[in-house]
């Protein structure tokens, strides 16, 4: 069982070595294929297609407000493909967050409510393994988040900022 507040979760290439022993070739080359990051081919499995279709849904909704935002046409930047309902409220919200960090908590909290809706009904079988792989990835996503290597980052991007336009006023 995985919970969004685990803190250890097993490694996403010790589940494969587990679940590569028990199930077909085939679900075992779709759960490998099985990724946070939506792919254009189609998928064989339909879960897995749907999952990548709201991935993309998403995604192209925040690449509209991000263009939107910069008044630059967003429209070639969307990656074609069919559409999947319900993104738009979760591409607002992370839009709006107040960090990046923020914007990184709330996507990853969507992903995984997501998963949870696609999991439904589903018990041993293929759909329930890909589905735990996905969030398994979204675990191990959410903890290489670190605080204090953001703040060190920014700050250290802010000095070089500052400096830089120091030097341009000074000039």
């Amino acid at each position: 069982m995985l919970s969004y507040d685990m803190e250890n979760p097993m490694s996403e290439e010790d589940f494969l070595d587990s679940y590569g022993q028990i199930i077909t070739e085939k679900d075992f080359i779709t759960l490998k294929n099985a990724k946070l990051i939506p792919v254009e081919e189609p998928q064989p499995n339909k879960t897995l297609e749907k999952w990548n279709t709201w991935e993309r849904t998403l995604r192209n909704e925040l690449v509209k407000m991000r263009a939107n935002k910069k008044a630059l046409d967003g429209e070639k930047y969307i990656v074609d493909g069919e559409f999947e309902t319900g993104t738009l409220e979760i591409a607002r919200e992370i839009f709006q967050a107040s960090s990046p960090l923020d914007a990184e908590l709330i996507l990853n909290k969507a992903r995984w409510d997501y998963l949870e809706e696609l999991e439904v009904g589903h018990h041993f079988d293929i759909v329930k393994i890909i589905v735990f792989f996905l969030k398994l990835q979204v675990l191990q996503r959410k903890l290489q988040i670190n605080k204090e290597k953001g703040k060190t980052a920014f700050s250290e991007i802010y000095t070089i900022i500052h400096e830089k336009n120091s030097t341009k006023e000074s000039n």
